[in-house]
C-alpha cells in the first residue's frame, strides 16, 4: 500500500516539477520572443504589407472625394423653349414586358397611327420609347385612341413630363381613360372634372369630344392611377349640401401579370416563362 501511495505521489511531485520548468520556460520564450509561430506570423505580416504597399502604387494615389457638390444653373430659354415643346407634342410610350427595336416601331406606328405629319422617334433605356409629332391633331388622336397592342402586348402612354427618369419608372401608376355616364350638364365644367380625376388618381387631360360639349351622354377624362389597388365604382359629388352619386366606368385597364407584376400581359403570356 505504502509503495502504491508512494508511487501515486511521484507523479504529483513530477507535475509540479514539471509545471515550474514550463512556466520558466514559457516566460522565457515570450521574454526571447521565440514562442513558436510567431516568427512565421511576423514573416507573413511583413509580407501582407509588402503585397499592399505593391498594389496601391499599382492604383496610385487614392482621390479625395470632393467637399462641394458642383452646381450647374442651366437659365437658358432655348431649354424652357424645348420643354414647352414637348410637353405639347410628345408622349411617352412602352409596350409591356417587350422591347421592339426601332424599325419594328416604325412600321408598327405607320400601319396601327397613319399619322398625317411626320413623328421623330428616341428610343431609351427598359424599352421606353418617346414619339415627338409634328402635328398636335396627330397627338391627340393617338393619345386619346386606343387600346394600342403590338400583337398581344399592351401599349402603356403617357403624356411627356421634365425629368422623366427610365429606372425609376414603375407600373403601378398608369393612365387611364374614365367615362363618367349620365353626368349632369353643370359638373362638365373643367374645374368639377378635374376634381373628380384628382379625386380618383393624378388628372392628366380631356377629351376632345367632352371639351366640346355636342355629345353629353357621358364625360370622358384620363386618369394617371394606381392599378396595384382596388378602383373605386363611383364617387361622390357634392355642392352646395346635395350630394350625387356618380358611377364611373374604366375604359381598357391594362392586364396585370401575377408572376412579374408588369401591365399588359397575363401569366400564360409572361415572358420569364419564354
Amino acid at each position: 500500500m505504502e509503495a502504491m501511495a508512494s508511487r501515486g505521489k511521484k507523479p504529483l511531485e513530477s507535475t509540479k516539477g514539471t509545471s515550474g520548468r514550463g512556466k520558466e520556460t514559457m516566460e522565457e520564450e515570450i521574454i526571447g520572443g521565440n514562442i513558436e509561430g510567431t516568427n512565421d506570423t511576423k514573416d507573413k505580416e511583413g509580407e501582407d504589407k509588402k503585397q499592399d504597399t505593391k498594389e496601391k502604387k499599382q492604383r496610385g494615389p487614392c482621390k479625395p472625394k470632393a467637399k462641394i457638390t458642383p452646381r450647374v444653373v442651366l437659365n437658358d430659354p432655348a431649354l424652357q423653349a424645348y420643354r414647352d415643346h414637348m410637353q405639347t407634342y410628345a408622349i411617352i410610350c412602352k409596350f409591356m414586358a417587350l422591347w421592339p427595336t426601332e424599325k419594328a416601331l416604325q412600321n408598327w406606328i405607320k400601319y396601327h397611327w397613319k399619322p398625317k405629319g411626320s413623328i421623330d422617334l428616341h428610343l431609351g433605356s427598359k424599352g421606353f420609347f418617346t414619339v415627338v409629332f409634328m402635328n398636335i391633331e396627330d397627338k391627340d388622336k393617338f393619345f386619346e385612341g386606343g387600346p394600342y397592342f403590338f400583337a398581344t402586348v399592351g401599349l402603356y402612354m403617357r403624356p411627356w413630363i421634365m425629368n422623366f427618369v427610365l429606372e425609376r419608372e414603375t407600373f403601378t401608376s398608369v393612365p387611364v381613360w374614365v367615362s363618367l355616364y349620365s353626368l349632369p350638364l353643370d359638373y362638365w365644367k373643367n374645374e368639377s372634372l378635374m376634381a373628380i380625376g384628382n379625386k380618383l388618381g393624378r388628372f392628366v387631360k380631356i377629351s376632345k369630344a367632352t371639351r366640346r360639349g355636342k355629345y353629353i351622354s357621358f364625360a370622358r377624362i384620363c386618369v394617371e392611377m394606381d392599378l396595384s389597388g382596388a378602383l373605386p365604382d363611383e364617387v361622390i359629388l357634392e355642392a352646395f349640401d346635395e350630394e350625387r352619386v356618380q358611377t364611373v366606368d374604366y375604359e381598357h385597364i391594362p392586364f396585370r401579370c401575377h408572376r412579374c407584376h408588369e401591365h399588359g400581359h397575363l401569366f400564360r403570356g409572361c415572358p420569364q416563362d419564354q
